[in-house]
């Protein structure tokens, strides 16, 4: 497995789909093969700790930088394990430097940004450094244990880890706030289909509205609108629903950068706007075969303007529209920012409510508490129970109570 030289270095990781819907992300090198030994870690070591395709695809990436590296710097990476000596403190600060590099396209001024933010390249780091350590220790179990350079191995592997740890500082985590009053008015109003100010194409303005209000309404994460189904639309009835289901490896899903919902299983309610606006994209919109041809295809939700299941990189460029079109918002406007958002509004309208309850004099038994609110914001976000952020098990009162507040929430949003 000595692949990793210098003519197969600059290659690129592809999300392979497998039988029966598994995606796998592969290194492949300039002459298109797979990398064996980047394949082997990803398959050995990740795969089977049960981390996710794109955790894994990370991963790659990562490596993939090492051996950008490597080849730029003529070091031979196999060498250099095999022989015990590794990188010297010169060679580890370069590597350094090189991932801390932005692989970033140029905008659309043609600014580059020049180096990634201090998380990613602590993340970018620790992939190179696990990649490493795991390579080095095969290598060191294969010298004979009485032997005294299995001990000398298995230090200066350690020595170097240490080393390159230290090299990484990964940055505070900045606060992150949702929107001002202002910016979150000026959000409904450009989004709005029939908006003159609408930054979108006009053939998928109501696809895009659906899409952005979900986020807004119900503080859904990045890819959870994209694996939703019909059937995950319970939207009849007195009550309409929205299912928030798990389906990794799905073999229905044609992508390779398969979106994944990284949170619990859960029933939303749908409020009236966020019901119109879906009613309206897929009764008038998404079954317009001119507009959307194979839309009726596939059971998926929203759809390109091919008709196939929506890419996640689509959500990108509604965001970065957004962004140019109305420098009001704010410069890392995202999903992301709306469920920050999100939760901003949830704890105004549950204090609202404990105010409310007191003014009313309402049984102490019937009042919004603390770990009650903290219970419904678990449950409507999906963060698991036995998570940090969880307190108390989620029940049936719960799930009436978070219903409740999600369409008192829903409400106040779009009707003031």
């Amino acid at each position: 497995m000595r692949a990793e030289q210098a003519s197969q270095a600059t290659g690129s990781v592809k999300v392979t789909i497998l039988r029966g819907g598994e995606r796998f992300p592969l290194y492949h090198g300039r002459n298109g093969v797979p990398d064996p030994w980047i394949t082997r870690y990803c398959a050995v070591e990740l795969r089977t700790a049960g981390l996710s395709v794109n955790t894994i695809a990370r991963a790659a990436k990562a490596v993939a930088l090492l051996l950008d590296w490597a080849a730029a710097r003529s070091v031979d990476i196999t060498a250099r394990i095999e022989s015990g000596d590794f990188f010297t403190h010169e060679e580890s600060l370069d590597l350094s430097n090189w991932l801390r590099r932005s692989r970033a396209r140029a905008k659309a001024d043609g600014t580059v940004k020049a180096v990634v933010d201090a998380n990613t390249h602590e993340n970018r780091v620790s992939c190179v450094r696990s990649y490493i350590r795991w390579r080095g220790e095969i290598a060191v179990h294969r010298i004979p244990v009485a032997s005294g350079r299995y001990g000398d191995g298995s230090k200066k592997l350690a020595a170097w880890d240490r080393m390159m740890s230290g090299l990484a500082r990964g940055g505070t985590t900045k606060k992150r706030y949702g929107l001002t009053d202002e910016q979150r008015a000026l959000f409904l109003r450009i989004i709005h289909p029939d908006a003159d100010g609408n930054p979108f194409d006009r053939h998928h303005r109501h696809r895009n509205y659906a899409i952005l209000l979900a986020y807004y309404e119900l503080g859904l994460r990045r890819g959870e609108p994209f694996v939703l189904k019909s059937g995950d639309l319970r939207i009849s009835g007195a009550t309409p629903k929205l299912a928030v289901r798990a389906r990794p490896d799905d073999p229905d899903d044609p992508r390779p950068d398969q979106p994944l919902v990284k949170t619990a299983e859960r029933l939303l309610p749908v409020g009236a706007e966020l019901l119109g606006a879906l009613d309206t994209w897929i009764l008038r919109n998404r079954s317009d075969k001119d507009r959307y041809p194979g839309a009726k295809k596939h059971p998926f939700v929203f759809v390109s303007e091919n008709g196939r299941p929506m890419a996640l990189r689509t959500v990108y460029d509604l965001f970065v529209k957004m962004r140019e079109r109305y420098p009001e918002l704010p410069r890392d406007f995202s999903p992301h920012i709306l469920r920050h958002d999100w939760n901003d509004r949830f704890s105004a309208l549950c204090d609202r409510r404990r105010e409310a309850d007191a003014l009313a004099n309402v049984p102490q038994s019937h009042r919004l508490t603390k770990a009650k609110e903290e219970s419904v914001r678990n449950y409507l976000m999906g963060w698991k129970k036995h998570s940090k952020r969880a307190a108390t098990y989620t029940n049936r009162s719960t799930e009436a109570t978070a219903s409740e507040l999600m369409l008192t929430l829903q409400d106040r949003s779009t009707n003031g």
